[in-house]
């Protein structure tokens, strides 16, 4: 391309050099420029490949950076969701279960939200689905946690205007949890041990040694405290109000009287084996409106063999009529 050309002149008969017109110069730096500029492109681009300038290298480095905040942050969503679960879990299965209120339906609860502006922007990004994942979950736990806060709100202004019959209500176990005591036989259907024959068993039965201390398992009113036929032995039956009683049988010890206040966690009689009974046991029956419940299903403040103990010593103490409702429960 370069090489210089030469043509014969028919009219002179000599060898002249061969001149480029105007547009030929043109078209030929045009091409020419093209050229160089494709190679350097070309040189460039394979350059930076094997070779990234400084600030690629910048680059690099805050987004390996940030892939691992990322990384991190997806954990701690994971957590912050896992013990979201948790407290729904308890809302409805243990605080709503107390004050008698319906759960939250699921289809509330897992409400789904719409897209946001802010996702619409994340979209246009070059990577945009690990940034739009964790914005899609930040929204949903946002969503979630107003939900659930409205709930325990709700929950808090139900045992402000219920603390009466939250005192009252039977919910914990008649026997400490620093006492050594078992169960024995549970509520429902069973072989009776003298008969043998499959019959139906109102209560629950907890063995333990000899003269254990009953307490009462909510605040409430004696109604029957004596040696009562039908096999129960020395038993005392306690008014909780509400449409709530509850019974304390086969006792060794009574130590209330009928008409007898009794604050929860307060002794009223001793484990023993009277009446109808094959060993020291205590049997405990809890009823609503008349008809028997699964008393299992009233333990609801699982205290601590100290919490327990420091609710049965204040339950003489009418100042403290309500401090049940103020233990921790877990």
């Amino acid at each position: 391309m370069f090489d210089r050309k030469y043509y014969l002149n028919s009219d002179t008969l000599r060898f002249e050099r061969v001149r480029l017109s105007p547009k030929q110069r043109i078209r030929f730096y045009v091409v020419l420029s093209f050229g160089l500029i494709a190679l350097a492109v070309l040189l460039r681009s394979g350059f930076e490949r094997y070779y990234p300038t400084p600030r690629q290298a910048i680059y690099e480095k805050e987004n390996t950076t940030l892939r691992s905040e990322y990384v991190s942050l997806n954990n701690q969503l994971q957590e912050v969701e896992s013990q979201l679960a948790e407290l729904r879990n308890r809302d409805d299965r243990f605080y709503r279960s107390i004050l008698s209120l319906e759960p939250i339906p699921a289809s509330i609860r897992e409400a789904g939200t719409g897209g946001s502006e802010r996702d619409v922007h994340l979209r246009n990004l070059r990577e945009p689905g690990m940034v739009v994942n964790v914005s899609q979950r930040i929204d949903k736990i946002s969503n979630r946690m107003q939900i659930q806060s409205s709930s325990l709100e709700n929950i808090y202004e139900e045992a402000l205007s219920n603390q009466h019959f939250l005192a009252c209500k039977p919910s914990i176990n008649p026997i400490s949890s620093a006492d050594p005591c078992w169960l024995t036989s549970g509520y429902g259907y069973r072989n009776d041990p003298f008969t043998h024959k499959r019959t139906a068993h109102h209560g629950i039965d907890l063995a333990g040694p000899y003269g254990l201390d009953i307490h009462c398992t909510g605040e409430g009113t004696v109604i029957s405290a004596g040696n009562r036929r039908y096999g129960y032995g020395k038993e005392v039956v306690v008014d909780h109000g509400f449409g709530y009683t509850s019974r304390y049988a086969h006792l060794q010890e009574i130590l209330v009287k009928r008409g007898q206040k009794l604050n929860r966690g307060e002794v009223l009689g001793t484990l023993g084996s009277t009446g109808r009974s094959t060993g020291s046991h205590l049997h405990y029956e809890v009823r609503k409106s008349g008809r028997t419940v699964n008393p299992m299903y009233f333990f609801y403040e699982n205290l601590s063999p100290r919490e327990y103990t420091k609710l049965a010593s204040r339950a003489n103490q009418p100042e403290n009529r309500y401090q049940a409702v103020a233990m921790s429960q877990k």
